[in-house]
């Protein structure tokens, strides 16, 4: 199949929105100006490979989404972890493809429905299951669904049929030498990808740093590879005010690091939660402080290793699933992360599928010195962190996840934000008829309610098992529910969706050209 780029330079630098018609021979690709495009296919991010080889379809470590084209099909790739999904939508005999939710909605002309709560609740459905969900599919205004794609290569082929598959796997590792030799193999692999002089825009390594176990141990990769730039968020009202990782990256690492207030994003002139909001509970809002050192990162982050490099967890992520998690990670940040030009990689998941073989690494002999007992205990990343002369009593104490900031309440809002939200809804919900608002209502009150009896009966308490397809069918009755949102912020994927709206907005020449 034949792609034909279109360049747009009112898109998001690092956004991209392909378009399969049915028996067409092209394919039209609208782009920012950052992605990298190629007779073979196109991309936004690395790779464990050189980048003149373009073979990211064949990868096992892959940060970042595009599509390899194919004599009869095309191939798309999500990120080898949750931090860049791929979204679809089939609608008149085409396909559409994006690595944003909103540009996918754009070009399809649907919509999110505006009185619909549930939205984060299906993400955290689709969130869990991991490997064992590559066609999550999220309700619109009308009867077409919108399809989300986690860690899967998605083929597509001239008569619009869809396959699934995972990508490659990497060898296993059998000790924690072994172990240590994937991650830093892999590590390296990705930011020598992102310094290729090639690229449109060269990438160089940047660490957000706390004091928990996997930012430490993510740092310590980093740092093996290369990188000499870290970030913390300092918490001046929190109970993660002491979660700042400046002393341990400046005495013990040997990195710069610039702090900024958690709470910065408050005070900017404009409400830049709207970027943030396609899940509440998680949001990345306090990113938006570190814009201006963002732009041409790979930003190095510790998501999954709460999965990979906690024992209990490891024996029961199977195919990537963590069916107790209560929150969607990786989606907040996507229109941020598309507009300001930065990559994401989660170093926790390479070899993460070979969990049985981490499980019996960190409840080895071996690691016993680095087991500290207690319910936030994970010797790999606190082997990491002391090989590297980090102080065993500087990091890995207490979890504080102060690099998220749930929207559900005014005060985890700036005005400006707050007023854009109260508006926006308000606006839409008035055009919707009363008994239908009520009848809404009242599902989020029962669903609630029966969340609530299940936790006091001991029935839907957070346990980290294996998922299965009974536990898959009935996600939130039989592990944990996800995070409680009041009413009035079950709102923010759909002001989120239509702030984007615009920005997402092609030239009515392109939209019909091929």
């Amino acid at each position: 199949m034949q792609v034909r780029y279109h360049e747009i330079s009112t898109l998001p630098p690092l956004a991209w929105g392909a378009r399969i018609d049915r028996g067409s021979d092209v394919v039209a690709v609208f782009h920012g100006r950052l992605v990298e495009t190629d007779a073979r296919g196109f991309f936004e991010g690395m790779w464990n490979d050189s980048f003149a080889s373009f073979n990211f379809t064949s990868a096992t470590i892959v940060a970042g989404s595009g599509a390899m084209a194919g004599p009869d099909q095309l191939v798309f790739s999500s990120s080898t972890d949750h931090l860049a999904p791929l979204f679809s939508l089939t609608k008149r005999g085409s396909v559409y493809v994006s690595n944003s939710p909103a540009f996918v909605l754009s070009m399809s002309e649907e919509e999110p429905d505006d009185i619909y709560p549930f939205y984060e609740h299906d993400l955290v459905r689709i969130y869990r299951q991991g490997l064992f969900c590559p066609n999550g599919r999220l309700r619109l205004r009308s009867a077409t669904k919108l399809g989300v794609h986690y860690m899967t290569l998605i083929t597509i082929d001239r008569r619009l049929h869809m396959d699934f598959k995972p990508h490659r796997l990497c060898e296993a590792p059998h000790d924690y030498r072994s172990y240590e030799r994937v991650l830093l193999e892999g590590t390296k692999a990705i930011f020598a990808n992102g310094a290729d002089p090639a690229r449109k825009q060269v990438c160089t390594p940047l660490v957000p740093l706390s004091r928990g176990y996997d930012s430490t141990a993510v740092a310590v990769l980093a740092k093996a590879a290369g990188c000499t730039d870290t970030f913390t968020y300092q918490d001046e009202r929190g109970r993660s005010k002491y979660d700042s990782g400046a002393s341990n990256a400046r005495s013990f690492l040997n990195m710069n690091c610039n702090v900024y207030s958690r709470w910065r994003y408050l005070a900017l002139d404009r409400p830049v939660e709207m970027e943030f909001g396609y899940v509440a509970t998680s949001s990345k809002a306090p990113l938006a402080a570190v814009e201006a050192q963002l732009p041409g990162r790979i930003l190095v982050l510790g998501e999954f290793g709460d999965i990979v490099w906690d024992a209990r967890a490891a024996r029961a992520a199977n195919q990537m699933s963590k069916c107790w998690a209560r929150r969607a990670m990786g989606i907040s940040e996507i229109e941020f992360r598309l507009r300001v030009g930065f990559h994401e990689f989660a170093p926790a998941t390479i070899a993460a599928r070979h969990h049985r073989a981490i499980e019996a690494i960190t409840l080895s002999e071996e690691m016993r010195p680095w087991s500290v007992g207690g319910d936030y205990d994970r010797p790999l990343p606190r082997r990491m962190g002391e090989e590297a002369g980090v102080p065993r009593d500087q990091f890995g104490t207490r979890k504080a996840a102060s690099g998220h900031s749930r929207l559900n309440e005014p005060s985890r809002f700036s005005l400006k934000g707050i007023e854009g939200y109260r508006q926006f809804l308000s606006k839409r919900h008035a055009a919707i008829a009363p008994h239908v608002v009520r009848y809404w209502k009242a599902r989020v009150r029962w669903r609630y309610r029966l969340f609530d009896f299940m936790n006091r009966h001991g029935r839907n308490l957070q346990r980290n098992v294996p998922s299965t397809p009974v536990q898959r069918h009935f996600p939130f009755l039989l592990n944990a529910a996800p995070t409680h949102l009041h009413w009035d912020y079950m709102f923010t994927m759909q002001w989120t969706v239509a702030s984007m709206r615009n920005r997402y907005a092609l030239p009515e020449a392109q939209t019909h050209r091929d």
